[in-house]
């Protein structure tokens, strides 16, 4: 009887652990979009900095495409430049090829402004530098992190920097058209990789756009200079 009363615990705790299993694997990974910012940061001052309000996706006044078009982030490797010698008359045409991106109709990027100017010593606030889009045929969750970052990495560069460092960067999610309430609550990037952090969630079939506002502090000592963040997205199937 003391045999078969035991035997019958290890099959309650055998079901349980695989429930947690199945409970687990109902969470899937659909797609993933990294999300590059570049952050200008400059000496302090008495003057107040504004971001800039140049139009979409636009550096320098010079337009460029979502990174939802892309395989490799834009922002991580440089572009290729193609110089021309004097000899050289008439326009040289180029072939600007870009792969389709299947998933972008789940989740992908709409950039607003996401060249963000910051003074050293001051912590500024930027109101939805870029949008994410998200829709799924399930109850899904969006989440985010650093991207590249771990729990056992270096300890990174400004602003993301890496676990257990606290990283420089927080958002707030607002609805498209609004702005964040005074005072409200920023969230620093979760910056030692996955599981990260939920950004917002939807019901099943539920399509939306989110507006994701920055808050960057720039530490004193930061050395005057242009940095690069990228910021990982991911959208589950709850």
């Amino acid at each position: 009887m003391r045999d078969l009363g035991l035997l019958s615990l290890g099959l309650i705790a055998l079901l349980l652990a695989f429930s947690g299993q199945t409970v687990s694997a109902l969470e899937t990974l659909i797609t993933s979009k990294e999300v590059p910012l570049t952050i200008v940061v400059v000496a302090a001052s008495p003057a107040a900095y504004t971001p800039s309000l140049r139009g979409p996706g636009s550096i320098g006044g010079t337009q460029v495409a979502s990174i939802s078009s892309y395989d490799v982030p834009m922002g991580i490797h440089a572009p290729t430049v193609l110089a021309q010698t004097a000899s050289q008359q008439g326009a040289v045409p180029v072939k600007f090829m870009t792969k389709p991106d299947p998933t972008a109709t789940y989740l992908h990027e709409v950039p607003i402004n996401t060249t963000l100017t910051a003074a050293q010593g001051t912590t500024t606030y930027f109101p939805c530098p870029f949008e994410m889009y998200a829709y799924y045929k399930t109850t899904y969750n969006v989440t985010d992190w650093g991207y590249g970052t771990s729990s056992s990495a270096t300890t990174g560069t400004f602003p993301v920097l890496n676990y257990p460092t606290n990283s420089d960067i927080a958002w707030d999610v607002t609805a498209v058209g609004s702005t964040p309430a005074p005072g409200a609550k920023y969230t620093l990037y979760s910056n030692s990789g996955s599981p990260g952090q939920t950004s917002f969630s939807g019901t099943t079939g539920e399509v939306q756009t989110q507006c994701i506002n920055i808050s960057l502090t720039v530490p004193a000592t930061e050395p005057v200079g242009t940095y690069t963040a990228v910021l990982q997205y991911n959208l589950y199937s709850t």
